[in-house]
């Protein structure tokens, strides 16, 4: 009773299925979030078009006292790879190789005029 608090990503609903394999409502197997198939499934008839991913951070994963909760919490993990320096030495390396391009190019055409003025 009360209010509750529910940290985590709002997402909005996805389709289908998966890649490679399709929603099983009568076998409750889901690969992806489809929010308006599972509530037919489910025979809820109002929902939002969206979920929440609730995160683990909001002290709950410690409570060894409270059982295990469903759905499971924390299942999303956002991460970002840090690779500006690759993508920095790459981009350098290009533009070097393009200079370099640039001046063997000169040079040939400038051999080739002065071999044509001979």
């Amino acid at each position: 009773a009360g209010p509750v608090r529910i940290e985590g990503l709002l997402r909005l609903s996805q389709l289908g299925g998966g890649f490679l394999r399709d929603n099983a409502p009568a076998e409750g197997r889901w690969y992806s979030r489809d929010v308006a198939a599972m509530a037919r499934s489910l025979g809820l008839s109002s929902v939002a078009p969206y979920f929440i991913d609730q995160s683990a951070d909001d002290g709950a994963a410690a409570d060894t006292a409270r059982p295990a909760r469903w759905p499971v919490p924390g299942l999303t993990v956002v991460h970002f790879r840090d690779e500006h320096l690759s993508y920095a030495l790459t981009w350098y390396a290009l533009a070097a190789m393009t200079a370099a391009a640039m001046a063997y190019g000169a040079r040939q055409e400038w051999r080739r005029r002065r071999a044509a003025r001979r």
